[in-house]
């Protein structure tokens, strides 16, 4: 029996691309994180010296 669709998961460059994807939304989710947080704290400076 062949099915006429199937996921691409025997490809292993498809699990290549799925990890690399993965990895960048990670990495973009950590910057955003580092970021915010940074400018709340330098709000926070600048409202201390006023």
């Amino acid at each position: 029996m062949v099915t006429p669709l199937h996921l691409g998961l025997e490809h292993p460059s498809v699990l290549w691309l799925l990890g690399a994807g993965l990895l960048a939304f990670v990495a973009g989710l950590v910057v955003n994180l580092y970021r915010s947080r940074r400018a709340d704290t330098s709000a926070n400076a600048v409202g201390e010296q006023k």
